[in-house]
């Protein structure tokens, strides 16, 4: 199988570009893994200085794949789950600051990818959705990141929900910092590349750990939490009934 994670080096900045475009970038195992390898190898490079994060095609990504988690049970799920909880802990674990470009939908899995990153610019098409109890599963792991990003009140709607939003939306709730258009998405990325590759690299690799730090233990809890309430969710018919609905609708 080709490889799904493309990285591009530009001195100090390397771009980590998710490279199945035929499936809207869908999270797949092997997808998953080589990102989490991907990232574990950049944060042992010590001359790196930013890492931005991306889709190839009109995606950023639509979460997990569909048919991964239909095959999901009581035995597989925890195992599936701390797969993608993984890559989200490698991209949170980077030394350095790692900037989400988002250009397109943005969905489930690949939103709490995106919240794992420090910094997130969209694309004016971009859409965002957290649709993970429409198929009878909690949205868990990083989604533990999203009241502090958005506050308590919207995350609740969001998830509970699991209301599609557009992308100025998504810059009003906090889930994003910076709204451009697509023609002007890199522009806005190198903004910020620049003003970070312009700092003490020492002070910007410091100013990370500081801010993981902040971030105390309760994010590191609400993920057990979450694991657990994934595993005991396949415990149930309700899952497999739910994306069942989803997909003949779609069909």
């Amino acid at each position: 199988m080709a490889g799904q994670i493309e990285t591009k080096r530009r001195g100090g900045i390397v771009d980590v570009i998710l490279q199945r475009p035929e499936k809207l970038n869908a999270l797949s195992a092997s997808l998953i893994d080589e990102l989490t390898s991907t990232m574990v190898v950049l944060a042992d490079d010590n001359t790196l200085h930013c890492v931005v994060i991306s889709g190839a095609g009109r995606a950023f990504s639509a979460g997990a794949d569909v048919a991964e988690l239909n095959s999901l049970n009581a035995g597989n799920a925890e195992d599936f789950i701390r797969m993608l909880h993984g890559a989200c802990q490698a991209v949170r674990d980077c030394p350095v600051p790692v900037i989400a470009k988002i250009d397109g939908p943005c969905l489930g899995g690949a939103l709490e990818l995106a919240a794992s990153c420090d910094m997130r610019v969209a694309s004016e098409r971009s859409t965002f959705a957290m649709p993970e109890v429409q198929i009878g599963i909690p949205s868990v792991i990083e989604a533990a990141l999203l009241p502090r990003l958005m506050g308590w009140g919207r995350a609740s709607a969001f998830l509970f929900t699991g209301t599609v939003m557009s992308a100025d939306c998504a810059l009003c709730a906090g889930l994003v910092e910076r709204v451009a258009s697509s023609a002007r998405l890199d522009d806005a990325v190198t903004e910020w590349v620049d003003a970070i590759c312009s700092a003490g690299p020492l002070a910007i690799r410091a100013q990370k750990a500081l801010m993981r730090h902040w971030e105390g233990s309760f994010v590191d809890a609400a993920i057990e939490a979450g694991v657990d309430a994934f595993r005991e969710a396949h415990r149930t018919d309700e899952p497999a009934t739910k994306l069942h609905e989803v997909m003949a609708k779609r069909s």
